[in-house]
């Protein structure tokens, strides 16, 4: 029975109960009477009936201070869900999955409060807005599992092009490292090739004709130098001592 059929039953006892208490005039001015003990059942199921429509009115009252909460509450999450879409269509990388863990966590608590709101005295309004309530949460469930697969993808997409990315990383490092290793050989191998140039021209005063042999092998040591000099610059260590045998030969033929 709802309030309003409650109201009115109650309405009806009073009404029988005030004409108990004084005269109900009939048309032969004989007085209608109600018993005591009529009187009494009729008093207690007064009290009972009024007890049980307060009591309906104010849980009615909390059911739907209750579902407005649920309902602000619902607004805040589906602006959560709205945000989090634009984030992730925007490329965004942020907190996504963090953020998408929270809504649905949020989602399964307001769902829980939505089912203990008591509908079986409701009237069609509050079970309309019920039924609307839990649509739209089933809605946010959809887009939020719509979503972590969105997310899902793209973190594998993510760390598909990392790993492609560092095994590109580490093969142009490889081929760094070779032509580097190319580089520095060749200017050891250059180095050597003119110090045994080198070597083949005397060691002269550079008066008259000897000048220009004299001159040739300096400019050769000079040339020589700083081909392992680029090898050590390069990283090539033992190009060093290399450097150190040149510059005794470049001062010899020099002094000479």
């Amino acid at each position: 029975m709802d309030s309003n059929k409650l109201i009115g039953f109650i309405g009806i006892i009073a009404a029988i109960m005030l004409c108990s208490c004084t005269s109900c005039d009939s048309k032969d001015d004989e007085t209608a009477s109600v018993s005591r003990e009529v009187y009494d059942e009729l008093q207690q199921k007064y009290d009972m009936l009024k007890e049980s429509v307060e009591g309906t009115l104010s849980a009615n009252e909390e059911t739907q201070m209750e579902l407005n909460r649920i309902m602000v509450e619902l607004n805040t999450i589906s602006g959560r869900t709205i945000s989090l879409q634009k984030s992730i269509e925007n490329g965004a990388s942020g907190n996504n999955r963090s953020t998408a863990e929270q809504i649905s966590a949020s989602i399964v608590e307001i769902k829980k409060r939505l089912n203990a709101v008591p509908t079986q005295n409701a009237d069609k309004q509050t079970l309309a807005l019920v039924k609307n309530l839990q649509q739209t949460i089933a809605l946010n469930e959809q887009e939020i599992s719509r979503l972590n697969n969105v997310i899902e993808d793209k973190n594998q997409m993510i760390s598909a092009l990392d790993n492609e990315l560092s095994e590109t990383n580490e093969q142009l490092r490889q081929a760094l490292d070779k032509m580097k290793k190319a580089e520095m050989e060749s200017w050891m191998s250059m180095g050597d090739e003119l110090t045994s140039t080198a070597d083949l021209l005397p060691d002269v005063k550079g008066h008259g004709n000897m000048k220009e042999i004299k001159q040739a092998k300096l400019t050769i040591l000079l040339r020589a130098k700083a081909a392992y000099n680029n090898a050590f610059q390069l990283g090539y260590a033992a190009a060093l001592s290399k450097m150190q045998i040149v510059d005794e030969k470049y001062q010899q033929a020099y002094n000479r």
